[in-house]
């Protein structure tokens, strides 16, 4: 009697996941410094697009007759998406999200080993994945990301959750 045969089922969901984890190292890789480069640019405008976001805000409510109310939501919608500006804490997320592919990737083998382990490190790994973006970038953008971004996760740890009585 051998080692237990790793379900096909598994394989795959292993397989697509070491080329995900491939793929969010890379992309974390060029994120950091796609936005590094850009927040040397960026980041001394953050101020100045604030400003000119809030003149926008408040005067598309008074065109549209809004009033105080309106111009006061206008400014906290600008506040909302002031942290889409932020490229330092972006660029921090992405380097963030990289490496935790690298774990993710870990819990990856650890199932394709037919370890339990593997499953425990790849849920905490993909959590921690999706609530970087939230936590780092916040307001409305990292919360866009961070909910953009758990649906894969979700799909897959249920996924994997299934094949959990094949693992030891």
């Amino acid at each position: 009697m051998g080692a237990p045969k790793r379900p096909t089922f598994l394989t795959v969901l292993c397989i697509l996941s070491f080329i995900g984890c491939g793929l969010g190292v890379f992309s974390g890789i060029t994120g950091y410094f796609s936005y590094k480069a850009m927040s040397s640019i960026g980041d001394g405008m953050q101020d100045e697009w604030k400003q000119a976001m809030d003149n926008a805000m408040e005067n598309a409510a008074a065109e549209e007759g809004m009033g105080d109310a309106g111009a006061e939501l206008a400014r906290g919608l600008g506040d909302a998406l002031g942290g889409a500006t932020n490229f330092s804490a972006m660029a921090n997320s992405s380097l963030i999200q990289g490496l935790l592919c690298i774990l993710i990737f870990v819990g990856v083998f650890m199932m394709w080993k037919l370890k339990k382990t593997g499953f425990y490190i790849y849920t905490v790994g993909q959590i921690a994945l999706v609530a970087t973006p939230f936590l780092l970038v916040g307001g409305l953008a990292g919360g866009m990301m961070a909910t953009l971004g758990a649906i894969f996760p979700i799909i897959f740890i249920i996924l994997y959750g299934l094949n959990l009585k094949h693992m030891s």
